[in-house]
């Protein structure tokens, strides 16, 4: 992500031996609060679980610059998370067939190379990881301003949750569903369902995951490529498996007349308000006051168990691919920290960039 004041690089691969990242742009004398970082970590973590893969790792990470004493000090702060349950001998037999909508094929053609990247390489989602440093660092000085980013996941399948478009939960209520590993605000037991459903026949599923931020004054943004949408959709499509992203009601706006779409403006307790948030708190690019919304689409993990067509582009054969090696069933659960960080790095970028 290059925002106006941060920079933040990621680093590193699926079966490297680490992944990294480096954020510029810190103020010095920012805390580190480990807890904000550790609690996304947890919540991206692989578990024992249906959806989720096999390998477990530790995300055990260390600042190598930019911290002294847990305070920034105005330099490049850079994290490591050593990589510990690695198993690259899985892609041995495939190493020349691309996984089908998978980056394989396409970092093949821009690296130069007739070799699959164990794990994906620098396009796994292993490197959401030391993304989700950043996001905690992120989270805790947005926190400090009284505005909080939290995520949580819509549907899976078809089965369908709660969603902001049927009002904004409370913060509360999200911060509760994201003490299950599911983290949804209902129908919990359906989603788990359609996840079974695929992995059963060795397949995947996608979802949606929502977003909401809270606190988030007005006059953020500007117009057009400047605006808080431009810079929070580039900083959320950098998320592996992201292929969506709306505000408020989104691609539901188009099916309206102008008289359903519009947020009528009144005024509460002497502050101006809309009376309803189809914008997801966002006009011309600019923040309105009201909670921030967007929806993220999560594509079905490409990595399946079925067996599919593809190539080997070392022979130039038609081949059957049939992969092995640890794959999630379903992304979307893992994906909701990385999500949120993604968001709270771009927000935060936008206020620091207006000295707010």
């Amino acid at each position: 992500m290059k925002g106006d004041v941060l920079t933040v690089e990621v680093y590193g691969a699926s079966h490297a031996s680490a992944t990294g990242v480096k954020i510029t742009g810190l103020p010095a004398g920012t805390e580190i609060d480990r807890a904000a970082i550790d609690a996304l970590l947890v919540r991206r973590r692989a578990v024992n679980a249906p959806w989720s893969t096999s390998r477990i790792e530790k995300d055990e990470y260390v600042f190598l610059a930019g911290v002294k004493d847990g305070v920034t000090d105005g330099g490049d702060v850079i994290a490591e998370i050593p990589n510990t349950n690695t198993r690259s001998s899985d892609y041995g037999e495939f190493r020349n067939v691309p996984r089908p909508s998978h980056a394989d094929y396409a970092a093949m053609i821009k690296d130069g190379t007739c070799e699959v990247a164990p794990g994906g390489g620098r396009f796994s989602g292993r490197l959401t990881a030391p993304l989700c440093i950043a996001g905690g660092i992120a989270e805790s000085i947005l926190k400090n301003k009284g505005v909080y980013v939290c995520a949580y996941v819509s549907s899976i399948g078809n089965a369908e949750g709660r969603s902001y478009k049927d009002g904004v939960p409370a913060r509360e209520e999200v911060l509760e569903a994201q003490r299950f590993p599911l983290p949804a605000l209902d129908k919990r037991e359906e989603m788990l369902g359609e996840i079974i459903g695929a992995a059963s026949t060795g397949d995947s599923v996608g979802g949606t995951i929502e977003c909401v931020v809270y606190g988030l004054p007005a006059g953020i943004g500007d117009y057009m490529t400047d605006g808080m949408e431009s810079a929070i959709a580039a900083s959320v499509y950098g998320v592996p498996a992201v292929k969506g992203v709306e505000f408020g009601d989104g691609f539901s706006l188009s099916r309206m007349r102008g008289s359903e779409a519009n947020d009528p403006f009144a005024y509460e307790d002497g502050k101006v308000v809309t009376l309803t948030n189809r914008s997801g708190g966002i006009n011309g690019g600019i923040t309105n006051g009201m909670p921030l919304t967007l929806r993220v689409a999560m594509r079905p993990t490409p990595s399946i168990a079925k067996e599919q067509r593809s190539v080997n582009v070392l022979t130039g054969e038609n081949v059957i691919l049939r992969i092995k090696g640890r794959h999630d069933a379903c992304i979307v659960p893992r994906a909701v920290a990385a999500v949120e960080s993604a968001v709270a790095l771009a927000v935060l970028d936008k206020m620091l960039s207006e000295g707010k």
